[in-house]
């Protein structure tokens, strides 16, 4: 799902952004929530490199993982730019929380990790793991249903953290 897991990270660090701000560090930041929403499936080279699928869904989806992110972007950007480290961990970690939520099938998520290496699903719907076994053409009917089920949120965080809708004084 990556172009779901892209613009629910851009949509989480649009949400946590100050309002003020240079429009090109805005697209920035969210271009960065996008690609670190998807990074947790870096994984993938280690199933190649060793493999076994087991590595996916993996340490990588773990919300201890993600707050290890977390740690590492608030340390290297700063104090004062705490509210865009925050926005990336929360992209970072939605990658956890959005396999979780559509994990139907296979093993699930190693979601505590280390604490447990249970793998955890919600088991209700499959949307992430359907396209893997279809032709190329459904490949993209997939990926454009989670673009319309993703998009308008993301465009409406924007629209409304630019105060698009007040009222002119």
């Amino acid at each position: 799902m990556p172009v779901a897991h892209g613009l629910v990270g851009a949509s989480l660090v649009a949400a946590v952004l100050p309002r003020a701000g240079r429009e090109r560090e805005w697209r920035r930041a969210l271009l960065a929530g996008a690609a670190l929403a998807n990074a947790a499936d870096l994984d993938f080279s280690l199933v190649f490199v060793f493999g076994s699928r087991g590595w996916h869904r993996g340490f990588t989806h773990s919300l201890v993982f993600a707050l290890a992110v977390f740690v590492c972007l608030l340390l290297a950007l700063g104090r004062r730019r705490a509210r865009v480290a925050v926005g990336l961990g929360l992209a970072y970690a939605s990658h956890a929380l959005l396999d979780f939520a559509t994990t139907r099938q296979g093993g699930g998520l190693e979601l505590f990790w280390p604490f447990s290496f249970e793998r955890f699903g919600l088991r209700w719907w499959g949307l992430s793991e359907i396209p893997s076994r279809l032709p190329p053409a459904e490949i993209l009917n997939f990926l454009f249903l989670e673009f319309v089920l993703f998009a308008p949120p993301l465009l409406l965080l924007i629209l409304l953290r630019r105060g698009v809708f007040r009222r002119p004084v």
